[in-house]
């Protein structure tokens, strides 16, 4: 009797323990994974290895637990036959399947499922033996199953799934709200484009190119903005440049009023309408620019963008201290001045 109660637990320990693998392998999720290998947890790597190719470690899973349940239940009910006799070998086979359901399937796949990166780590190197030992058999599982598998690949995760467990997790409390919208925001940045968040040109300050700085009037011009264009015969469509005010005022500090603003004036750097918002985010950081010019198909001038509304469309609107607290509030009437006066929110930088 006790040898019977030993074989017992062995087979409902060794199928459960396969059963209970099989479960954490494939509940575990791939970018755990990864996270694990980059912290050089051990087991990681042959971890990932079985995720990319999930086929075959799956395939030894499932044939060395059909052999444990079966050949174990077939070997088990034999010596309990002996053991008990005809009449009681039956009751014994309804128990051994129940207990088979319940401790072997039922319990162990449940804690799989819960603890899946940690018993998927342990079970890994045993996992990478059992699939070389068994691989004549996985041979052939392979040809019988290659047209139902064919073209089968394992995708990481999505931009979908990735939103949807920002919000999950906001919900459940594990990031806060701020850090949900920081990563909706980021993926914005790839739909939104330099035409959706540019300044339009009916709304831009410009420079004529042969102005002399002697014939500004300080106080006509309006000192909201840093950075302005430059264009040739006041030709909107005809930029040449950009010239930041604190150099205007500097030279007419210095009395240099013999100068020109396209003395003062520093290269423009263009962008096509179409550029998405990541695109532009990586050329701000390239040219150490914060306006670019703003193309329409024909090469006219359809506005400016700055790094501000880029990152308006991560972080939500920024407002400084020239911006109306009250958004609904009418804006300041322009003084009459050479330059018209554009959104300060927009071409500020």
């Amino acid at each position: 009797m006790v040898e019977l109660a030993l074989l017992v637990v062995a087979l409902l320990v060794s199928s459960g323990l396969t059963s209970m693998s099989e479960a954490a392998i494939f509940s575990v999720p791939l970018s755990r994974v990864y996270l694990a290998r980059d912290q050089q947890r051990l087991g990681a790597e042959r971890l990932l290895g079985i995720k990319k190719h999930l086929q075959r470690p799956v395939a030894a899973l499932v044939i060395l637990n059909n052999v444990i349940n079966i050949a174990g239940s077939i070997f088990v009910g034999g010596v309990a036959h002996s053991v008990l006799g005809g009449s009681g070998a039956g009751v014994f086979a309804a128990a051994l399947t129940f207990l088979v359901i319940l401790f072997a399937e039922i319990v162990p796949k449940t804690i799989g499922e819960r603890f899946s990166l940690a018993i998927g780590l342990t079970a890994a190197p045993a996992l990478t033996a059992i699939t070389r030992l068994l691989w004549p058999l996985i041979w052939i599982v392979e040809r019988v199953t290659r047209h139902v598998t064919r073209g089968a690949t394992t995708t990481v995760t999505s931009e979908e799934e990735i939103r949807l467990l920002a919000n999950l997790g906001r919900d459940a409390g594990l990031i806060t709200r701020r850090e949900s919208e920081l990563i909706r925001g980021a993926f914005r940045l790839d739909d939104v484009t330099a035409e959706e968040i540019m300044t339009h040109r009916m709304r831009l300050g410009t420079f004529d190119a042969k102005q002399r700085l002697g014939d500004l009037d300080v106080d006509e011009i309006d000192v909201t903005f840093s950075r302005l264009l430059v264009t040739e015969d006041n030709d909107v469509d005809r930029v040449v440049g950009v010239v930041y005010l604190r150099d205007i005022l500097l030279a007419l500090a210095r009395g240099q009023t013999d100068l020109t603003v396209g003395d003062l004036q520093r290269p423009a750097n263009f962008v096509h309408e179409a550029t998405t918002a990541h695109r532009l985010l990586r050329k701000f950081q390239t040219t150490r620019q914060h306006l670019f010019v703003v193309l329409d198909e024909y090469g006219g001038t359809s506005g400016v963008v700055s790094l501000e509304d880029v990152l308006e469309e991560l972080v939500g609107e920024i407002l400084d201290e020239t911006d109306p607290e009250d958004e609904s509030a009418p804006p300041v009437p322009a003084r009459p001045a050479a330059l018209p006066r554009p959104d300060a929110s927009r071409q500020r930088r």
